[in-house]
């Protein structure tokens, strides 16, 4: 068995005037630890980090030399476990729910401990500024990931994560260093750093899955190096305001967004590389050709960059709510996702009303109401994403209600907060097959809908719709030929469809 312990402690022992040595051994340690141990390694190095961090009789040239020293080792370990945590690699006994925790730990301590070399080496004369705007970049960077990683997982973000953000700003603004890219191996400056996390604040991450949070970041990082924060503002130009000395996000600007800690951007540079990027891609133009991740022009993700453009474009009209909310708390059963909604269908009238329990349906809280959707909210570890379909059981006079996520939020304690828009109350499961075979597929059809899904549409797996694609559609004993027509809405897992009634069969 390697001696994870022996790692950690080579690093960290300390005598009462050097605090930290050996770094030497240490590196032979590192290239000598086995994949198996990643996870322990890590989550002992973090550990370490926190008694590292809280140490303030470690001198500044250990601090110094050892914060740098330990992220540079730690990292492939780190690319690891974000490997399993994305799925991308797996590893048998080890989940993603597993190495969450060390990811994030990592980056906080180890944010953590460039400040605290930011902190001391600004109190000492005749330090080098060049390390002190790496620290400062570093932190950036890491305090940037860590906020990623919230919205990617609906979280709600600790204020101290925008505060710091904010101020490592206003220090490098201060300390005239904001724009040099040379002081980091990836050619990236703090400002291209900031501005990239300011804009994926402003992507409305609870409205998106997240894989497409995660893209957006991708995209940010080619998109947003024109963008220019102003002191100043210009009303008529200006779309969005950040308090660099405050605690908060991002925002759309306001009446009382005045002072010299805040600054003004549009989103106008942005947009106008959105828009040609969505006619190449429609035109069947490759995503490597334009520099984009291969799933760019998927159909979800291309709606996502109209929505993006629409978005931040100053002609957008600022959203506001179309329906009165009221208050109706009560519990709800609730059936998550079309392969689970489907045989629940299919069984009502066949078994007990109980059926909700034979489908894995979880007890819910109704928050409120209003003629278009609802709101939600439960405490558990149930993954859901926005764009997910779920069956609402006896919501209200009907029976069975299929809505969508439209918004998903979870509190640091887990709790969840939901926003649902209704699809249809009047669901019948239909059967589709293809006009040259015999298996058929099991779908959901609406005859009745909200205004923004107008009557009639289909729930189709994503796996079988195309455009135009012809079907036999039999319901309730009849049968017809019918042709789909363009999507109403994109998800990873289904399709909102309208359809032609062709003919009887």
């Amino acid at each position: 068995m390697f001696d994870i312990k022996g790692l950690v402690n080579s690093l960290f022992q300390s005598t009462p005037q050097e605090g930290v040595f050996d770094l030497k051994s240490a590196t032979i340690f590192m290239e000598e630890l086995p994949e198996s141990d990643i996870l322990q390694a890590q989550i002992e190095i973090v550990k370490a980090l926190k008694q590292l961090n809280s140490n303030p009789k470690i001198s500044m040239n250990e601090r110094f030399k050892t914060i740098p020293y330990l992220e540079e080792k730690a990292q492939p370990l780190q690319s690891h476990l974000l490997d399993i945590y994305h799925g991308r690699v797996i590893e048998e006994g080890t989940t993603s729910h597993q190495v969450l925790p060390a990811i994030l730990n990592f980056w906080y301590e180890m944010a953590t401990g460039y400040l605290s070399c930011i902190k001391q080496g600004s109190q000492k004369k005749f330090i080098s500024s060049q390390k002190i705007e790496y620290f400062t970049l570093r932190a950036m960077d890491l305090y940037a990931i860590q906020a990623q990683y919230a919205y990617m997982r609906h979280l709600e973000i600790d204020h101290h994560i925008w505060r710091n953000l904010n101020r490592l700003y206003l220090f490098a603004e201060q300390g005239g260093f904001t724009d040099k890219p040379q002081i980091s191996p990836a050619n990236i400056s703090i400002y291209q750093i900031y501005v990239q996390a300011l804009m994926l604040s402003l992507s409305a991450p609870e409205k998106i899955q997240s894989a497409q949070i995660e893209l957006i970041a991708i995209w940010l990082k080619n998109w947003a190096a024109d963008l220019v924060l102003d002191k100043e503002l210009k009303p008529h130009h200006h779309l969005f305001a950040i308090n660099i000395s405050g605690s908060t996000p991002p925002k759309r600007i306001r009446r009382d967004m005045v002072g010299e800690n805040w600054r003004y951007w549009s989103a106008d540079s942005i947009t106008a590389q959105i828009t040609p990027l969505i006619e190449q891609l429609s035109k069947g133009q490759s995503p490597a050709a334009l520099g984009l991740p291969a799933e760019s022009n998927s159909p979800s993700n291309l709606e996502l960059l109209h929505t993006l453009r629409n978005l931040w474009s100053r002609d957008a009209v600022t959203p506001v709510r179309k329906h009165e909310r009221q208050s109706n708390n009560k519990s709800i059963r609730v059936i998550t996702g079309l392969h689970n909604i489907v045989p629940f269908i299919a069984q009502q009238g066949k078994v007990a009303t109980n059926s909700a329990d034979q489908i894995n349906a979880e007890k819910w809280e109704l928050g409120d109401e209003s003629s278009s959707g609802f709101g939600l909210n439960y405490h558990s570890e149930t993954q859901i994403e926005v764009g997910e379909l779920l069956g609402l059981n006896n919501i209200t006079n009907h029976p069975f209600t299929i809505g969508i996520v439209r918004r998903f939020n979870r509190s640091q304690k887990g709790y969840v907060s939901v926003g649902v828009e209704t699809l249809t109350q009047s669901p019948i499961i239909v059967e589709l097959t293809p006009l040259l075979a015999e298996e058929s597929t099991a779908c959901i059809y609406a005859p009745e809908g909200p205004s923004s899904n107008p009557a009639r549409f289909l729930i189709i797996p994503q796996a079988i719709f195309a455009d135009s694609r012809e079907y036999k559609f039999t319901a309730q004993g009849k049968s017809y030929r019918i042709r789909l027509s363009p999507a109403l809405e994109h998800t990873p897992n289904f399709v909102l469809a309208k359809f032609t009634v062709l003919e009887k069969l």
